[in-house]
């Protein structure tokens, strides 16, 4: 048989066009698939953008309206805004201070001023250049006596609660020695209950049970104790909840819960402070989840229109089972109708309505 060269030419021209074409189509998938990769990047950084801007939206409305809230109490709007600096948790409890004085008709405005740091009153041989800025000021003495004394009947017990909840701060609700501690805690309401009762004969209110430093640590470590159950946690010192990103409902959803347990250790003994604190950290939370409802609404209009669940449904033991916290869903009202509803699962406050004000 004799050599072609033509052919053998022909041939190999035709292969390497081949291999020349195969290349240039892979190079082009590449190309198409680094760009849609990149464009879904860019995608997602967008909605990222979107989200974290939308979210300092909503934290900075929210810093607003608390600071308003303080204003409309009677505090002057750069008082307030010190205070907002040192965070949620003393806007809170400035917030509590504002309101218990408003009912009880103490200016509780004027334990919270403004004054140049590091000048005495009437020193006009201070330089004045020297000093530092504007800073806040509290008078913790006077909001104490605004409170009230607390009976030296139960000085002793709110000493040993303070150092109880101190030492299950750094516990888990896991650990046999949180146990330990909590039947402690419990047993020392009892006694303050069983106090409180041999002391009321007159049929009038005894008044203050806890002092300022009981109720806030009482109330801040049964809310550790929910958020530790969450994976989160809370910093004493910063008065903030550690690893809170991305499970803000959890965290409002474990305040409830803490808001529950406190009302039914300590709701009995009626002290005026406890029970105002804690019906402050529930309403917060309440209105904290009805705002993320207002956004899960607004992101997914259709959950206003979803199928509400059937009365035979919603009966079913196990129907909670299959609800996620935090999930919107219609359930079945008396009378035939239905309501939209947050799912918590907080026993007593299985669901929240996220369209009432209570």
């Amino acid at each position: 048989m004799g050599f072609n060269l033509g052919a053998f030419l022909g041939g190999a021209a035709r292969g390497g066009s081949q291999v020349l074409d195969e290349r240039r189509a892979e190079a082009e998938r590449a190309r198409v698939t680094k760009e849609e990769r990149q464009w879904q990047l860019a995608t997602e950084n967008r909605a990222n953008a979107r989200a974290k801007k939308a979210k300092r939206a909503a934290d900075a409305k929210a810093l607003e309206e608390q600071i308003g809230t303080m204003v409309a109490l009677g505090m002057p709007a750069d008082t307030a805004r010190a205070v907002a600096k040192n965070g949620k948790g003393a806007m809170n409890v400035a917030i509590g201070d504002l309101k218990y004085g408003r009912e009880n008709g103490v200016n509780a405005a004027s334990y919270y001023t403004m004054g140049q740091k590091g000048l005495l009153q009437g020193d006009a041989s201070t330089n004045i250049k020297g000093a530092e800025p504007a800073g806040l000021s509290i008078d913790s003495e006077a909001i104490r006596n605004m409170y009230g004394a607390v009976d030296e009947d139960y000085s002793s017990h709110n000493e040993q609660i303070r150092a109880i909840t101190n030492k299950q701060l750094k516990l888990t609700p896991e650990d046999l020695a949180y146990v330990t501690l909590e039947n402690q805690r419990q047993a020392l309401y009892a006694d303050i209950g069983a106090i409180a009762k041999a002391k009321d004969t007159s049929g009038e209110d005894e008044g203050r049970k806890f002092t300022e430093g009981t109720v806030r640590s009482t109330v801040t470590g049964e809310v550790n104790r929910q958020l530790q159950l969450q994976g989160m946690s809370y910093d004493l010192e910063k008065q903030i909840i550690i690893g809170l990103e991305g499970k803000r409902v959890e965290a409002n959803i474990a305040n409830l819960k803490a808001a529950t347990n406190l009302k039914s250790s300590t709701k009995s003994l009626n002290d005026p402070l406890m029970n105002d604190t804690i019906s402050a950290l529930e309403v917060d939370s309440k209105k904290n989840l009805r705002m993320k409802a207002a956004e899960l609404l607004k992101q997914n209009p259709e959950l206003r229109t979803q199928a509400p669940v059937t009365a035979e449904a919603f009966m079913q033991p196990d129907y909670e089972a299959g609800l996620a916290a935090g999930q919107l869903v219609k359930i079945p009202t008396e009378g035939g109708g239905s309501k939209l509803v947050m799912y918590l699962g907080v026993p007593g406050m299985e669901y929240l309505d996220v369209f009432a004000n209570n």
